[in-house]
């Protein structure tokens, strides 16, 4: 479960690359909210809306932060997006922290000296991420142990849920379907780069004038020709020819050889296959356009232009047990914060939004 993971695996492993410019400390004192009294500091927002701003960045696939900061997300100004959902994470470890004290659940030991080892990291790598880390929120050693020690806490309230109150955050097989045909997909495509590939052969390092082709084309007539030959492809695959035998003769992404069933994908691109990794936003997007058995038109990305056939999703094996599995843990993430949520009635939630509005994000 994510939530059960995520903070003292994703909280102590502060490895976001943050690099951020000419951001001073703040005063960890600097009160910018009060749950039941307890204080909530600025540097402790920034904290978790750090975490959310890597977390959006990543599902988005963004490789051009200052325009993804810059847009919007569903109409509203994805700067907006992040502070409310750093907000609302904020208030559900404040949430979760006071119901593990409630319970007098208790860091042990173990945890107590990862953290103490994190805070004082003594080896360079570590060191130097956890001083970027205090230096893009303000918070001070003391301030950051006091944040990993609430924040596992609220995890230990999370495990201890899923232990002694399963049915709270039972997940039914009929919604794991549902949402496994609705947002994944399987497809297979036929790639036309737009650029030749390096050369990393031996013949690469040798003298140029020697190995220097006259009849070679620039890059610019290449690619040309490669989307020519992209557009008579797909008059191919229109006039009805075999998709799969058009592939084989055509298609120029390796992938489609290690995975010849093709790419099981949900809608964020995330790739469900042994090496996972994401699919680029335009290839997802044709993805999810089509219907089963139906074909895109030419849909052009960084990498060329792509002809996506949509499949049946699988039914069984590896591909679709994680597929399976990621989604009974977001579903189960759903239900855990929906019950933190639950919760808000009984707590004296105060939020100083002007000082949230004051903080930059991008």
């Amino acid at each position: 479960m994510r939530q059960m993971r995520k903070i003292l695996a994703a909280v102590l492993a502060l490895t976001f690359a943050l690099g951020m410019a000419g951001c001073g400390r703040l005063q960890i004192s600097k009160e910018l909210a009060t749950v039941n009294g307890n204080m909530v500091s600025v540097a402790e927002y920034k904290y978790y809306l750090e975490n959310i701003k890597q977390q959006m960045l990543q599902e988005a696939g963004a490789q051009d932060e200052a325009a993804f900061w810059s847009g919007d997300i569903d109409g509203k100004k994805a700067t907006d997006v992040a502070k409310e959902r750093a907000t609302e994470e904020m208030i559900r470890v404040e949430i979760a922290y006071s119901k593990a004290q409630e319970k007098g659940l208790t860091l042990d030991t173990a945890t107590e000296g990862q953290i103490n080892t994190l805070v004082n990291a003594k080896d360079s790598q570590t060191k130097a991420q956890v001083d970027s880390i205090k230096e893009s929120t303000g918070l001070s050693d003391r301030g950051l142990k006091t944040l990993l020690e609430k924040t596992s806490l609220a995890s230990m309230y999370a495990q201890d849920v899923q232990t002694n109150e399963p049915d709270k955050l039972a997940v039914s097989d009929e919604a794991v379907a549902e949402k496994y045909n609705s947002d994944y997909a399987r497809v297979k495509h036929i790639l036309i780069l737009n650029s030749k590939e390096e050369d990393t052969s031996a013949t690469a390092t040798a003298d140029p004038a020697a190995t220097e082709n006259p009849d070679e084309v620039s890059a610019e007539e290449y690619k040309e020709q490669q989307k020519q030959l992209a557009d008579e492809v797909l008059a191919k695959v229109k006039a009805g020819e075999d998709f799969e035998t058009l592939l084989a003769q055509y298609g120029q992404d390796p992938g489609m050889t290690s995975q010849p069933d093709g790419y099981v994908i949900d809608k964020e691109g995330n790739s469900m296959d042994s090496q996972g990794g994401k699919m680029v936003t335009e290839f997802t997007q044709g993805a999810f356009s089509v219907g089963i058995g139906q074909t895109t038109d030419l849909v052009e990305s960084s990498y060329g232009w792509h002809i996506i056939k949509r499949y049946d999703l699988p039914t069984s094996g590896t591909v679709y047990d994680t597929a399976v599995q990621t989604i009974k843990n977001d579903l189960m993430q759903d239900k855990y914060n929906e019950l933190i949520d639950s919760f808000k009635p009984e707590f004296d939630i105060q939020i100083r939004q002007k000082e949230i509005d004051k903080i930059k994000v991008g």
